[in-house]
């Protein structure tokens, strides 16, 4: 997870470069700045009423509007045409289609708005956006946004929104957001995010994430995260989670995770989970869970569980549980266990099978095995060696011993019994 943050770090802070050269287009529209405006508009109107034809700064104008730098407007209804960078527009709204050769803006955009070279927005763009480099936001961005480089907000963005590096939000993202490099939301996301390195989101999560290299959520993720590196977040992940190399949760794990290496969750992991290498969890696992190599839990592992070489719990081990390597348990083990190795738990009840050794403080039911060692076994065992220190029921191998028989029956060949 180092090697992945660190590569998120660095893309991210070459799309934030990008953003801040794009940003001084903008440098005149900050809501904070206040610059001085003339006491009258400078404008030629064909127009009765402030509707028809407007060549200048007119302050309020419904039809077509023509001006070579919007500043102190109010509001315009209609046509919006611009050559050079907005000037301060603390209230300026306009609705319908705005059009700059470098960049239209205003407090409110509404409707069309397109920008050669980006656009500026003081509270909300509402409708199309196309800026040919940025579209900036100082507020929301809602419906249809796209930047050559970045589209970026300081409040909320809704709707389809697409860039070449970054779509940056310090609200939430909701809808489709599409980005060449990453995609960035410091207050969630909702809906579907793709980025072609990072998906970081600062808050919740929900619907369909995926990252070239990396999803990261600070908060739960819920639906699908798929990355070619890795999928972390620091809640719970509920879903369909698929990455490269590891999948992560410092909360509880739901639904399918899978990974190329390791399924990592802090605390419960249930569900379909499939690693490569390993399935790791701090809490209990349920479900169905494949690992290359081994099936490490800290809790308790029930259900169908299939390793390489090793399935170790911390707690019980329950129904079916096949390794080619050792089954290892501090609880009880019950159902059907494999263990090439080994079978060891302190309780084994139910079919305990291995190729060396089956070793039990107390077993119930039917073990199978090179060599079992039982304490106190109530069951069958067969072998080619079967001890157990107190026997209820039945031992079957070339060698037996039951340490509580008589001293002539303690050690048997093909059979030994005590009831």
């Amino acid at each position: 997870m180092l090697v992945v943050s660190l590569v998120m770090n660095r893309f991210l802070s070459w799309a934030l470069v990008a953003a801040s050269a794009c940003a001084r287009l903008a440098s005149a529209q900050e809501p904070q700045r206040r610059l001085p405006q003339r006491d009258e508009p400078r404008s030629l109107d064909l127009a009765i009423n402030n509707v028809g034809l407007s060549i200048g700064n007119s302050r309020r104008h419904t039809g077509l509007r023509l001006n070579w730098r919007d500043e102190g407007l109010i509001r315009a209804n209609g046509i919006n045409a611009t050559l050079w960078m907005p000037g301060d527009s603390p209230r300026g709204e306009i609705n319908g289609v705005s059009v700059g050769l470098i960049a239209p803006g205003a407090a409110r955009l509404n409707g069309l708005t397109i920008g050669a070279a980006g656009i500026v927005a003081g509270r909300s763009l509402t409708g199309i956006g196309v800026g040919g480099i940025a579209v900036l936001s100082h507020g929301r961005i809602a419906g249809l946004t796209t930047g050559g480089l970045v589209v970026t907000a300081d409040g909320d963005i809704s709707g389809i929104t697409a860039s070449g590096i970054a779509v940056m939000s310090r609200g939430e993202i909701t809808g489709l957001g599409i980005a060449g490099a990453s995609v960035v939301a410091s207050g969630g996301a909702r809906g579907v995010t793709i980025a072609g390195l990072a998906a970081v989101i600062q808050q919740q999560m929900s619907g369909f994430a995926f990252g070239g290299l990396a999803v990261v959520t600070e908060g739960p993720l819920e639906g699908i995260a798929a990355s070619g590196l890795g999928v972390a977040t620091r809640g719970d992940l509920t879903g369909l989670a698929v990455s490269g190399l590891a999948t992560f949760s410092s909360g509880r794990m739901r639904g399918v995770q899978a990974a190329g290496l390791g399924v990592l969750a802090e605390t419960d992991l249930s569900g379909l989970s499939a690693a490569g290498v390993a399935v790791v969890s701090s809490g209990d696992v349920t479900g169905v869970t494949v690992a290359g190599i081994a099936v490490l839990s800290r809790g308790s592992i029930s259900g169908i569980t299939a390793a390489g070489l090793g399935v170790v719990a911390d707690g019980d081990v329950r129904w079916l549980t096949v390794t080619g390597g050792t089954l290892t348990g501090t609880g009880d083990a019950s159902g059907l266990m494999v263990g090439l190795y080994r079978v060891r738990s302190p309780r084994v009840s139910g079919a305990a099978i291995s190729a060396l050794q089956v070793r039990a403080f107390e077993q119930r039911g039917v073990a199978v095995a090179t060599t079992t060692d039982i304490r106190r076994q109530r069951g069958l065992t067969i072998g080619v060696f079967n001890d157990a220190r107190q026997l209820r029921g039945v031992q079957i191998g070339l060698l037996n011993r039951a340490r509580n028989n008589p001293g002539w029956a303690q050690w048997l060949p093909i059979i030994n019994a005590h009831f």
